[in-house]
């Protein structure tokens, strides 16, 4: 009969004093950590100022306490660290910016500003000062008088053709068709800063016949043989009919306006759409003629809104989107006809890292 072998594991005394030391080292590790352990305190970022622009010097400050470091990110790839609450930035571009302050590497803030373009500063000695008419007639000259000082040269362009029209300080035109007229004047070859103006200009009045009053019965005219005759047939002296009325110029349509939409807005409603809690029909009001192909520039690569919204709702919430957007609309209708944004997404399982949306 054969006897059953079992095989027995024995741990040596050694691993087991070291398992235990490990587990008391590790122990009193997570104590201390949680004694020494402070929960992050409630602080903001706020800019000093109210010249936010590109090129200017835009100042944070923050609220926060006990700290020993900060850790800034401006939104434009560009970051700081500092040991003091506060800190100075200049932005290269215009566009709506997301700013991240880290204290002590755990306790984050966000603030979203949006930075607008710089002023263009212009020498208005260089522009045209017109005096014109409000209205004109067609055939009747028009005078155009440039006021301004330091004028030498001019190109004026009367709405009617692309060519330029007079090169006189004072210029008459006469103009040859109705409805309304878009003048420009440029002045010392400034391509830069034309005067633009409108004028509407009205039919040519019809001319009228003189009447035959009492004492002054008029001149009186004769056709000549062969001429048609000037007198109605009788059945219309009989039954007058109401003289035509001449034809008026019709002044254009106005042009119908989109809604306007700032930036930071724009991009609260994206937000809102994460996770596919708005249908992409809610933004179609602001594009030209609702179209949702628009382009836009997602991080530097070309895209279709209706693409790049499907990215956005693909995100399940929306506090985990970072979006600096910059809108281009028309200058005459409002409309929205292309978008560049920069997008990021938060990952990992602290939310402490970003990736491109």
């Amino acid at each position: 009969m054969q006897k059953k072998q079992f095989m027995v594991f024995r741990l040596d005394d050694n691993v087991i004093i070291t398992l235990l030391a490990v587990c008391i080292l590790a122990s009193l590790a997570f104590v201390v950590r949680f004694r020494n352990y402070k929960p992050c305190a409630d602080f903001m970022v706020k800019t000093v100022g109210t010249d936010l622009r590109v090129g200017t010097i835009v100042r944070f400050e923050t609220d926060a306490r006990d700290f020993k470091r900060l850790h800034w990110d401006f939104g434009d790839n560009q970051r700081s660290v500092t040991e003091v609450a506060s800190v100075m930035h200049s932005f290269d571009a215009p566009g709506e910016y997301t700013i991240t302050l880290i204290a002590d590497g755990k306790c984050t803030e966000y603030k979203t500003i949006t930075i607008y373009d710089a002023p263009e500063i212009v020498d208005s000695t260089l522009i045209a000062k017109v005096v014109m008419p409000a209205t004109a007639e067609v055939d009747v000259p028009v005078l155009f008088k440039d006021t301004s000082s330091r004028a030498s040269s001019w190109e004026w362009r009367f709405g009617e053709t692309a060519n330029v029209d007079g090169n006189l300080r004072n210029q008459y035109y006469t103009y040859k068709t109705p409805g309304w007229k878009t003048i420009s004047v440029v002045i010392n070859g400034n391509l830069r800063t034309p005067l633009v103006r409108k004028i509407f200009v009205t039919p040519k009045a019809p001319v009228e016949q003189p009447r035959a009053t009492a004492g002054n019965p008029g001149p009186v005219i004769r056709p000549r043989v062969n001429d048609d005759p000037q007198t109605a047939p009788l059945p219309q002296q009989l039954n007058p009919a109401t003289p035509a009325q001449p034809a008026q110029a019709q002044a254009p349509e106005p042009v119908v306006m989109y809604p306007d939409v700032a930036a930071a807005d724009f991009n609260q409603m994206l937000r809102n759409s994460a996770g596919g809690k708005r249908p992409i029909s809610t933004f179609s009001k602001y594009f030209c003629e609702g179209n949702m192909n628009t382009t836009v520039i997602l991080n530097g690569k070309a895209t279709t809104f209706q693409q790049f919204f499907e990215k956005v709702a693909a995100v399940k919430k929306g506090d985990k989107l970072s979006l600096t957007t910059t809108l281009y609309k028309n200058k005459q209708t409002n409309c929205v006809n292309k978008i560049d944004v920069i997008g990021k997404v938060k990952t990992g399982m602290l939310g402490m890292s970003w990736r491109d949306l």
